[in-house]
């Protein structure tokens, strides 16, 4: 019989050996070692999807092309922003499309995109920014490799809202069928963005970073989104079977909801909830068993420290968070 301690000490030490930048960076952030073998922390749990559950379906949520397929496949009634062109150099964009208002995108990685107002563009600006997105490898820093594997392409996006005149965001964490809790955010990338915590069926809870006990956040006052929000969890519902955890956007212009993107980093894995609450409740729904690794076959020590992570996790079974009943993909 081996000892699962000695046997998490050891591919600890393997793993940091083989990942020594990202041990360090989490260490600054933290003022501490991350335990990867077995991890404990939310960010922890991140750290060992990094370097230790390479799930070949993470790059395909990575990619935003690919993502919209997925999306569109899984639930046909779930609306995603018309993709209306595809390519490797913002030169070759047809001239009316960039008489509107769009976005042009890359679809590996964050932050890679640009709106475009009433066709209000600089042709030379957007060639030398997309080069720069376009020869970049986003995440490399952070150690998230689903993000390297995905081959750049260059994208513009029809824009279904816009952010500073009522366009809402809804992110649904959710894990295998079963949705831990959601959030709603305006005004996003904006100086005035707010964010609230939301339950399953779309009472508020709190505040992003308020801490235990802070009185609960009202949302701003003449939103109304309940229903928008549940058909959205319900959708997250049925896209995260198969899927130990992901967060899933999708975006509300007060007509229409739209799915969004599959993001398996959020916040490159390195912010714990604020909020001890929400960091229990997604403990608890993230089920590792459920993970690719997990239900993988291994050989060798691998087989040996998967045997101990799945003994310890099943020694340590929480409550099941509440599932979310309904199978089907809501109508619109």
């Amino acid at each position: 019989m081996f000892n699962d301690d000695l046997i998490f000490a050891v591919t600890n030490a393997v793993l940091y050996a083989k990942n020594m930048g990202l041990v360090r960076r989490y260490r600054r952030a933290k003022g501490r070692l991350p335990n990867i073998a077995n991890p404990q922390r939310y960010t922890e749990r991140m750290l060992w999807r990094k370097t230790v559950d390479h799930n070949p379906q993470f790059v395909l949520f990575s990619d935003k092309l690919a993502a919209k397929d997925f999306l569109k496949g899984r639930c046909p009634d779930l609306p995603v922003p018309r993709t209306l062109w595809i390519g490797h150099n913002a030169d070759a964009i047809p001239d009316e499309l960039l008489r509107g208002d769009v976005f042009v995108k890359t679809n590996h990685g964050c932050g890679f995109n640009h709106r475009i107002r009433g066709g209000q563009c600089d042709r030379v600006a957007l060639r030398k920014k997309t080069e720069q997105w376009l020869g970049s490898v986003h995440g490399r820093k952070g150690g998230e490799w689903a993000y390297f594997k995905v081959e750049p392409k260059l994208f513009v996006e029809e824009s279904v809202g816009d952010a500073e005149a009522g366009l809402i965001e809804f992110n649904v964490r959710a894990g295998n069928g079963a949705v831990i809790m959601g959030s709603v955010m305006g005004r996003c990338k904006t100086p005035s963005q707010w964010a609230v915590y939301l339950d399953p069926e779309g009472a508020p809870t709190f505040g992003m970073n308020d801490p235990e006990g802070s009185p609960i956040v009202p949302l701003p006052k003449g939103l109304a989104v309940t229903e928008p929000y549940r058909r959205a969890v319900q959708f997250a519902q049925k896209l995260s079977v198969g899927v130990d955890y992901a967060r899933f956007d999708f975006l509300w212009n007060g007509a229409e909801l739209f799915g969004g993107e599959i993001t398996v980093y959020p916040a490159a894995g390195m912010s714990d909830p604020a909020n001890s609450s929400a960091n229990a409740a997604t403990m608890t729904g993230w089920d590792l068993m459920q993970s690719h690794f997990l239900k993988s076959q291994h050989t060798g020590w691998m087989r040996i420290y998967a045997d101990a992570l799945s003994r310890r996790l099943k020694e340590n079974v929480s409550v099941p968070v509440r599932r979310i009943q309904s199978q089907a993909c809501p109508s619109q």
